[in-house]
């Protein structure tokens, strides 16, 4: 019997020019307030600025709308630092790896790019964000008062995380070959 199904593969790129739409339509999918093509733009032009989009292809017909992007990352490196400024996955493919997927390959290009040490804000009520963080080695190191403007117009604060690149990767590495040996 003839299948057109596959296994779904993940693949994470730079976001290119074209990109832009696609990105914000991502942002708006994954966050209450996203955040404009102008916005992307500005930031993606700031100097170290970049951005990762993630796609998953296969699986038949129905995952051409993943071809338009599941996850992102938006980041920024200066000099042997870096900040991850937003990451986020569409609600239907979380808890599947993805965003994982996603800050391994955002920790690995700014490491690549020279940065050394990676920095983060998450809000304190985001815990999923924070066990994700943490799994990936980063600790808190202070705390943002009313960083996050929600919607209704209350404020959140967030926590203000950081990781050593190099350890964190090894880390993961020596996690992901403990899992994989049987």
């Amino acid at each position: 019997m003839l299948s057109f199904k596959s296994e779904p593969q993940l693949t994470i790129k730079p976001v290119g020019a074209f990109d832009l739409g696609r990105l914000a339509r991502l942002h708006k999918h994954c966050f209450e307030e996203g955040w404009s093509r102008a916005d992307l733009a500005h930031l993606l032009a700031l100097p170290g600025g970049f951005g990762l989009i993630a796609r998953q292809s296969g699986g038949g017909f129905a995952s051409l709308d993943s071809l338009r992007g599941i996850g992102f990352a938006l980041l920024r490196v200066v000099r042997d630092e870096c900040e991850l400024l937003s990451l986020g996955v569409i609600p239907a493919h979380r808890r599947r790896g993805v965003a994982a997927a996603i800050l391994q390959t955002s920790m690995q290009n700014c490491l690549e790019a020279g940065a050394r040490t990676m920095f983060l804000e998450v809000a304190i009520d985001n815990l999923s964000a924070q066990t994700l963080y943490e799994r990936f080695h980063f600790s808190r190191v202070g705390t943002r008062p009313d960083y996050y403007a929600r919607p209704d117009g209350t404020r959140m604060h967030a926590y203000t995380m950081r990781a050593d690149l190099i350890d964190a990767l090894a880390s993961s590495a020596a996690e992901a070959a403990a899992e994989a040996s049987p």
